[in-house]
């Protein structure tokens, strides 16, 4: 890896490491306990060479990513990794709506509010918040519990979909009002 490269996402590692991951990981731990289903979504592309993922996952740039579902770069990190029996999407697309059976999920267990977290703020995040908004689907979005290329990026995106097509709340926020 180049050094340039190390440079650009380290910032973004450090909050994946001192605060997305554990964050998360205490939330999916106060769900189960609650009995609150908790459906992991990963991006992954369902051929080697890619071709069956969107075109937004095809550009270059921040969302460029070539991460076919058999490889160690697309599955869920160890520290947030899905229990058994728990539903866990596989998506090509940056909404997790979109292209996969999520909707039909939801609807089937009779899910009308989803708490999301997740990479990247300003892609994935904001595409399924915005596809779950269309659904009339209520979306809390854990601030958190989130991140994109750069924390600038991650505030200005919050910023947008907050009230308009979910809430934004930090971790201990949520906590608060699902008292857990």
């Amino acid at each position: 890896e180049d050094p340039a490269g190390r440079e650009r996402w380290a910032p973004f590692q450090q909050r994946m490491r001192e605060i997305v991951i554990p964050a998360t990981r205490s939330l999916q731990q106060a769900f189960r306990a609650r009995g609150i289903d908790v459906m992991p979504a990963r991006i992954a592309c369902l051929l080697q060479d890619g071709r069956d993922r969107s075109l937004s996952q095809k550009k270059p740039g921040w969302n460029y990513l070539l991460m076919p579902k058999d490889t160690d770069e697309s599955q869920i990190v160890p520290e947030l990794a899905p229990q058994p029996g728990e539903i866990v999407v596989t998506k090509t697309t940056d909404s997790a709506l979109t292209g996969t059976n999520l909707r039909l999920v939801l609807a089937n267990m009779g899910i009308r509010n989803v708490v999301l977290t997740g990479i990247f703020t300003d892609q994935c995040v904001s595409s399924t918040v915005r596809s779950l908004a269309d659904e009339s689907i209520n979306v809390i979005v854990v601030e958190d519990c989130c991140a994109a290329g750069s924390d600038e990026l991650h505030r200005r995106e919050l910023e947008i979909i907050n009230m308009i097509y979910c809430h934004v709340l930090s971790s201990a926020e949520l906590r608060q009002i699902m008292k857990l």
